[in-house]
């Protein structure tokens, strides 16, 4: 009988834990700002979305008069972070390189340990995104492990100068 109730008690328990997972949960659940922020999008088009608006994140995806491809950049970098959403960038600059364009700025964001790492450098070139790190251990901010990092320094140092120097 006891066996029977507790069976009972936790398939109930596992249905309304399978009913609380909405929509939204399943959009704050993304790691990826950009495809977070696509599921928003989704969610307010579909018939009898909820009323719940997400938390907005410390960085928008494209703030109003903000550039396209400034836009894309800042996600590109997000999504090489540990955490996308701690992402705080300055001195975010379009430029033209070789007749194309570029985005060159600094983000500051939170390593490993949970502190902020200070301002690093990172330029994109509408397909590849260069983030400079200059800590590589457990103070790294990106997902990139210690030795990955190490190995390709040196080429985004390269294309950083390339396109931001």
């Amino acid at each position: 009988m006891i066996r029977a109730i507790f069976i009972v008690t936790l398939l109930t328990a596992t249905g309304m834990t399978a009913a609380a997972e909405t929509s939204l949960d399943r959009c704050k659940a993304i790691a990826d700002s950009a495809k977070r922020l696509q599921c928003y999008d989704a969610l307010k088009s579909e018939p009898g979305a909820t009323s719940a608006q997400p938390a907005q994140s410390a960085q928008p995806a494209a703030a109003a008069g903000e550039d396209p491809l400034i836009a894309k950049a800042k996600a590109a970098v997000q999504s090489e972070l540990r955490a996308p959403d701690s992402a705080k960038f300055q001195d975010v600059k379009l430029r033209q390189v070789d007749g194309k364009p570029a985005v060159c700025g600094l983000v500051n964001a939170t390593n490993s340990r949970g502190k902020m790492t200070g301002p690093q450098p990172f330029a994109y070139d509408g397909e590849h995104t260069y983030l400079i790190i200059y800590n590589p251990g457990p103070a790294n901010s990106t997902k990139e492990s210690a030795s990955a990092l190490g190995e390709a320094m040196g080429n985004r140092l390269k294309s950083y100068n390339r396109l931001c120097r």
